[in-house]
């Protein structure tokens, strides 16, 4: 795992990517989605750039849709796409949840009705089988399916809420049926859901949300020792951020040691100044896209870090609502 100054670099460094106005692209001068941006304000919150991250917090929440809504990607100045992306959006109660963990004292009630009024958006669209479309377009209309990553990731997002609104003292029994039948629609129902190919997140998301073990698949076709996590299976491209993600799901389904392996192998990625290579191609070890170093990959890696160090189990969603209730009791 990192150490203490290696943390703190990997946070000065995403809090230097950060915009005046607190939005943080994928990359310097890249597109801004509020998914990835959440998880660079999660990843600045862990390794102590509090000021800079409820910055960027407060600045996506900026950029809400009357409706609860966001649009999928950004740039600094406007909208790039328009749709809104059910998971994208919903990730945003993640964002908060996390944040409010790592920063003390940090109990924003007005974020909590905004990204309430995001996760009522989500809802607002699961389908009576329990599961989501992929995305709304600008027209109303709604993609015709679902994504398997995307789905257990919404289902960490309302984990995220029901614990916020708990914190906040609220009942919201509309996100705890909303889990549910998203739950047993998972359990039930894959063959209907997008995924499950040769794309790594879809063999560990479901790990992410509490579903069950990473799956042996993603050993022998996705990860190498030494090497990292390859994104797709059939290429030779080996991402930081797949790494770390897959590190998360073996600690969470209590594979530790493995977890401490895979995890490790995010150290090539690294660079100096804190900053992690988005991927590399093997075995010329060349970077792909050629020297991009990417926020959501150092971030992805901070909250590997944090999940390790604190031998969680269960999901994402529980490691980080049990994150609050620890720092509110010190």
């Amino acid at each position: 795992m990192l150490n203490a100054a290696e943390i703190r670099r990997t946070g000065v460094h995403l809090a230097s990517m950060k915009l005046e106005s607190g939005l943080v692209p994928w990359f310097r001068g890249g597109p801004i989605d509020p998914w990835n941006h959440a998880e660079a304000a999660i990843g600045m919150a862990l390794a102590g750039e509090h000021q800079a991250a409820t910055h960027a917090l407060e600045a996506l929440f900026a950029l809400q849709n009357r409706d609860g809504s966001f649009c999928h990607f950004y740039l600094a100045r406007g909208v790039k796409e328009p749709n809104r992306d059910t998971n994208v959006v919903a990730y945003s109660v993640l964002g908060l949840l996390a944040v409010m963990s790592a920063v003390p004292a940090y109990e924003p009630e007005d974020l909590f009705a905004q990204a309430a009024a995001a996760l009522d958006w989500v809802v607002s669209l699961q389908r009576p089988d329990g599961g989501f479309p992929m995305l709304q377009r600008p027209d109303g209309t709604l993609h015709a399916h679902g994504l398997l990553a995307g789905s257990c990731s919404i289902l960490n997002s309302l984990e995220a809420g029901l614990a916020l609104a708990a914190h906040f003292d609220q009942e919201r029994p509309e996100w705890k049926i909303s889990q549910v039948a998203l739950a047993e629609y998972l359990a039930m129902d894959r063959g209907r859901i997008a995924g499950k190919g040769e794309w790594a997140m879809d063999w560990y998301y479901p790990a992410l949300a509490g579903l069950e073990p990473p799956h042996p698949d993603l050993r022998g076709d996705f990860y190498t020792p030494g090497l990292g996590v390859r994104c797709i299976s059939s290429r030779p491209w080996y991402t930081a951020a797949e790494t770390a993600e897959t590190a998360m799901a073996h600690q969470l389904t209590g594979h530790s040691d493995l977890a401490a392996q895979v995890l490790e192998s995010t150290r090539r990625f690294r660079q100096d100044d804190g900053s992690y290579y988005t991927g590399l191609v093997e075995p010329q070890g060349v970077s792909y896209p050629g020297g991009e170093v990417s926020s959501y990959t150092a971030a992805a890696v901070l909250i590997a870090d944090d999940v390790l160090r604190t031998g969680s189990r269960g999901s994402l969603a529980g490691h980080f609502a049990v994150r609050l209730a620890d720092s509110r009791r010190a």
